[in-house]
């Protein structure tokens, strides 16, 4: 077991606070990007502590968290564990069922939100179960029970003038282990009963200084680093700690909605993502076109079409530093001009737009991971990046494939199992001490993981054969038509498929504007039906006859985590579409 620098994420982040060059934090607010210095930061984290004492939190315990990313998050985070305590990240969006399971599980007996009414009424319902409930905002409604954050801090901070509370918050500090869990993080519950994931302290700060030394040139203490992913995942959450360890400026975006605007106003050199938003950005990008005429919407889309199809680990020619000078250049200004580092990771990157985006000058870095791994299992470097991998295993971690190509990884950061689930600890455990990670996949020659597809999301047809859906949805996607893909072959005569549309390429490809543009002309546009039904033919020819997409339907239903057929993590939840699809299901398989 490799020694540790220190002890918690807590003495972790208070030592960073402590230094010269930390940058501190800024968060988006209406009037502007409000500050958070290193000596803000550990005062009113210590306050916190402090109040979390006050309202009855007890070690062994926990706080569920329903807001978005921002400093008061990681600052409740790293105050919980004070208390030796545990935080378990919530949404909005969950079902009263999952919510009323998640709290009993964990043990829940402080909620903290940005406003009640981001809650169902449902779920506000049942505010009078924990000891306190905390509003971030101070416009927000509060239960019987509530406080508000700022009143929360001015109680902890009369409570730091007694001679015990600094003696206690040292007490606090030196009692905990590195094997102590700060935090319970359930799955999407997407399929089956939520598992709750046990993180502890170990399992973090060996990820952390693991990415710090294996990419030791790929961080700076001058970056800018923006945040738009919820810090409630491992992914987003560890990459602010990250950060902090380094001193950098972190950024956290008021809204996912305003990233472009948080871009122009900042100029990140750094920042995480989830396929999707890349998406959105070769979108924008490619949409450039519509605005341009003549020669230099020649010259535009010949650079577009270089940038897909030419290999970036290839040689730059002078057609490419052309087309770099007269777009590319431009497409980068665009977006702040200091981007250096883009980390795609939460899902497979269509590798068209991989590619797309390594030609035009962005550093994308695809990586793989689970939140049972801390959660980083694999990431490409800058420079080396291979469009359709994952990259190469982190140092610390043994990864091998086994039976059936499944992915095994054992190591540090790798969790200790599943809260109250011992049925199933005893089965995600090799007897070797390997976690069974569900995905399948292979190291090429050079030994960077490609996924291609996931065991446990097989799905077998009424003929008795087995039909991988990611990779067959991962590659219909690629088509600009195509928003994303659900496969549908289990207990099924033949594959199908729920196609759902992109209304921002559909508007392009029929050369219409937002005010002559109908969604529901476009479903039934002859010109897009054949244009995706050309190109499924053209999948069909790569897969076996058991796997072709044999009738497929066109959706245009809105893709967001408000209509609950996305997660948190943007991937379709695949039951809630096909039980809200049913009736369009049934259809494809009438004889």
């Amino acid at each position: 077991m490799e020694p540790l620098q220190y002890t918690s994420l807590a003495q972790m982040f208070f030592a960073n606070c402590d230094r010269e060059d930390f940058a501190g934090w800024f968060h988006r607010k209406s009037d502007g990007w409000e500050h958070f210095s290193g000596t803000r930061l550990k005062r009113e984290t210590q306050f916190l502590a402090l109040a979390f004492k006050k309202q009855g939190l007890s070690a062994g315990e926990s706080i569920g968290i329903v807001a978005n990313s921002s400093p008061e998050w990681i600052m409740a985070d790293v105050a919980c564990q004070l208390n030796q305590a545990r935080v378990v990240p919530l949404f909005p969006n969950i079902s009263t069922e999952n919510f009323i399971y998640q709290c009993d599980d964990a043990s829940v007996q402080v909620l903290l939100l940005y406003r009640l009414s981001d809650l169902s009424p449902s779920i506000c319902a049942l505010m009078p179960r924990f000891k306190a409930v905390i509003c971030i905002d101070p416009e927000s409604e509060i239960p019987p029970n509530g406080c508000y954050w700022a009143d929360l801090i001015k109680e902890g901070e009369k409570l730091s003038k007694l001679p015990e509370s600094s003696l206690w918050l040292n007490q606090q500090m030196i009692s905990l282990d590195p094997d102590d869990v700060f935090s319970i993080l359930y799955t999407s519950g997407s399929t089956g009963t939520p598992k709750g994931v046990e993180l502890t302290h170990r399992n973090m700060l060996t990820q952390i200084f693991a990415i710090k030394r294996d990419f030791i040139t790929m961080f700076r203490s001058t970056d800018v680093c923006l945040v738009v992913l919820p810090v409630a995942h491992a992914f987003e959450r560890m990459t602010v700690y990250f950060y902090t360890l380094n001193g950098a400026k972190v950024y956290f975006a008021d809204s996912p909605k305003h990233i472009p605007e948080c871009i122009r106003e900042i100029s990140p050199t750094v920042m995480t993502v989830v396929p999707r938003i890349l998406e959105r950005l070769y979108e924008n990008m490619t949409v450039a076109s519509e605005k341009i005429h003549g020669l230099q919407k020649f010259i535009f889309e010949k650079a577009i079409i270089y940038a897909k199809k030419h290999n970036p680990l290839g040689n730059r020619g002078l057609v490419a530093r052309v087309y770099d000078k007269l777009v590319y250049s431009k497409m980068r200004k665009v977006m702040g001009g200091r981007f250096r580092l883009v980390i795609s990771g939460g899902g497979a990157l269509n590798k068209t737009i991989c590619q797309f985006l390594l030609n035009v000058g962005f550093d994308v870095c695809e990586g793989y991971g689970l939140t049972e791994c801390s959660p980083v299992v694999s990431v490409n470097k800058p420079g080396e990046a291979r469009p359709g991998s994952v990259g190469l295993p982190l140092t610390h971690l043994q990864v091998k494939i086994a039976e059936h190509s499944e992915v095994l990884v054992k190591g540090s950061s790798v969790f200790k199992g599943y809260r109250n689930r011992p049925d199933l600890n005893s089965e995600i455990f090799t007897e070797d001490g390997f976690f069974r990670t569900g995905d399948q996949g292979y190291f090429d020659r050079d030994g960077y993981l490609y996924l291609t597809g996931r065991l446990k999301e097989l799905l077998k047809t009424s003929t008795g054969k087995y039909v991988s859906p990611n990779p067959i949805e991962l590659e219909l996607s690629r088509h600009l038509l195509i928003e994303q893909a659900l496969v549908i072959a289990n207990d099924r005569k033949f594959a199908s498929a729920l196609i759902f549309l992109n209304p921002v390429n559909a508007k392009r490809f029929l050369q219409r504007t937002g005010k002559n543009f109908s969604l529901e002309k476009a479903l039934k546009s002859k010109r897009i039906y054949e244009s995706i039904n050309r190109y499924i033919d053209r999948v069909n020819t790569k897969l076996n006859h058991w796997e072709q997409i044999r009738k497929w339907t066109l959706l245009g239903d809105e893709l967001t985590v408000e209509s609950g057929l996305l997660t948190p993590t943007l991937k379709i939840r695949r039951s809630v579409a096909e039980a809200r699809f049913q009736a369009e299901i049934e259809k494809m398989y009438e004889d």
